[in-house]
C-alpha cells in the first residue's frame, strides 16, 4: 500500500517536468522538485526505500536530457545517502535544522547537474541560476515542512478567516 504513494510522488514529478515546471518558472529560475522529494523522503523513510526513490526519480528527471540520466542517479543516491546519514546522528526536530540540511544538499545537487552540462561561465550559472532556484525550492520545502509538522493546515486556516 505504501508504495502508491511513491508512485503519486513520480507522476507528480513527471507532471512538473512536462507541465507545470514552465508555468511556475520566474525568471528561468525552476523549484528542484527532484531534489526536494528525495531529501524528503530520504530524511522521513528508510534508506533502502529512499535508495530506489531516488533511482526512479532520477529516471524521471532526466528524460529530458538522456546524457545527464547518470549525473542525475550519482547525485540523488549521493544526497539520499548524505541526507539519511545526516538524519539517523543529529537531532533534526526543528525546521530551521532540516531546512538547513536541505538547503546544503540542494545546492550540491544542482552543482553536480551544472558541472556536468557545462563548466563554462560556473560562477555567472551558480549566482544566476543555482542560489535563487535553491531559495525558491527551500520556500517549497519550508511550506511542506509546515504542514507536514502540522503547524499549519486548513482547519487552522478556515478558523483564521
Amino acid at each position: 500500500m505504501r508504495i502508491i504513494l511513491y508512485i503519486f510522488y513520480l507522476y507528480l514529478l513527471a507532471f512538473y517536468n512536462t507541465i507545470l515546471g514552465d508555468m511556475i518558472s520566474i525568471y528561468g529560475i525552476t523549484i528542484d522538485l527532484a531534489g526536494l522529494l528525495v531529501i524528503l523522503i530520504a530524511i522521513y523513510r528508510g534508506e533502502t526505500t529512499a535508495l530506489w526513490f531516488a533511482i526512479g526519480t532520477a529516471v524521471i528527471a532526466s528524460t529530458q536530457r538522456l546524457d545527464l540520466m547518470p549525473w542525475e542517479i550519482f547525485s540523488l543516491c549521493a544526497i539520499t545517502v548524505i541526507a539519511k546519514q545526516i538524519s539517523t546522528r543529529i537531532n533534526l526536530d526543528s525546521i530551521p535544522s532540516r531546512l538547513i540540511i536541505i538547503v546544503s544538499l540542494l545546492l550540491v545537487h544542482n552543482i553536480v547537474i551544472t558541472l556536468a552540462i557545462s563548466s563554462d561561465e560556473f560562477v555567472y550559472v551558480l549566482y544566476r541560476y543555482i542560489l535563487p532556484g535553491a531559495g525558491y525550492t527551500l520556500l517549497l520545502g519550508w511550506l511542506l515542512l509546515l504542514f507536514g509538522d502540522g503547524l499549519i493546515s486548513v482547519r487552522k486556516v478556515k478558523v483564521l478567516s
